[in-house]
């Protein structure tokens, strides 16, 4: 587990953290859903 850890941590930090596309809340108060389909309008 903590090799896992250790790796995950490199891999964060190599991208440069973890994106915030998808997470900022602003834009989904405004009405953006980042591409995703209403599920309730699924068939």
């Amino acid at each position: 587990m903590t090799w896992n850890l250790m790796h995950l941590a490199k891999a964060l930090k190599a991208a440069g953290g973890i994106p915030a596309y998808g997470n900022v809340r602003p834009a989904w108060s405004d009405g953006e859903r980042f591409d995703y389909e209403n599920p309730e309008y699924r068939s």
